[in-house]
């Protein structure tokens, strides 16, 4: 199982949409795909995807369900895990509650991607998922606010681990937009900190989008053949083509790293 951490500096910028069609584009290209909802505390994947779940990842934190059997099977060909919408004791989880679910993780199987949709921000739990993954995907758009935002959570992942993130720009005006703002994070990246940032795409502005998300109904299954449907599939397509394989990556390898962090 690959690791990917879906995070961005604030919230608002279409990282929780992005993550689920992300996700159904890998599947399409028959990879098996998990979804996570990382943000514990303010989960809305299962809201994003209409489904209302009869467990979340509080039941298992109470010890009353394994997460193998509180994971949803969508009608989009992938997995989801859902998180406890409100509940704020799982914002920041102790370390005794974290180490119960990564047990329960590493008892899944036969899946060929963990998306994890994390929190925005910096806070404890979106740190550890991201230095944990096999690749972080940092989400911006081009507002300034954003992008200030977005180097705040580039700078504190690469202080603390110098990996490769890799950067895709939501909500551009345009493609020259776009490869500007990921060219001006980049050159920051490069000449401050220890890491790289790839640039693996960008999703224009569409109304269509925000259409889906009022209609609880993924992007890519309401408008397939929209601009910005065929923008995140070869975004999906240079998250895969561009991993290196590593064969330390596994499942165990996120858990230790998770819970040892």
């Amino acid at each position: 199982m690959r690791t990917l951490c879906v995070t961005s500096g604030k919230g608002g910028v279409g990282k929780t949409t992005l993550s689920i069609n992300l996700g159904i584009a890998l599947a399409r290209s028959g990879r098996k795909v998990l979804l996570l909802d990382g943000d514990l505390g303010l989960a809305n994947l299962n809201v994003m995807l209409g489904i209302i779940p009869k467990h979340t990842i509080h039941d298992v934190i109470r010890g009353h369900k394994t997460l193998a059997q509180i994971v949803i099977p969508t009608p989009y060909g992938l997995d989801l895990i859902a998180g406890a919408n409100g509940i704020a004791e799982l914002a920041d989880l102790g370390e005794r509650e974290r180490v119960q679910v990564m047990q329960d993780l590493e008892a899944l199987n036969g899946y060929d991607f963990l998306i994890i949709d994390t929190g925005a921000g910096i806070g404890d739990n979106v740190v550890r998922f991201v230095l944990a993954a096999d690749d972080v995907l940092v989400v911006t758009t081009p507002h300034p606010t954003s992008l200030t935002d977005a180097y705040g959570i580039i700078k504190t992942i690469l202080a603390q681990e110098s990996k490769p993130l890799k950067l895709l720009v939501n909500c551009a005006p345009s493609p020259a937009d776009a490869k500007r703002v990921a060219t001006r994070l980049a050159g920051v990246t490069d000449r401050f900190m220890n890491g790289t940032l790839e640039f693996v795409g960008h999703v224009p502005v569409d109304s269509l989008i925000e259409r889906s998300i009022l209609a609880q109904k993924p992007h890519l299954i309401l408008n397939p053949g929209s601009t910005s449907a065929r923008c995140i599939e070869q975004a999906a397509t240079r998250l895969v083509n561009g991993h290196t394989p590593n064969l330390t990556s596994s499942l165990g390898r996120f858990l230790k790293r998770l819970i040892g962090h």
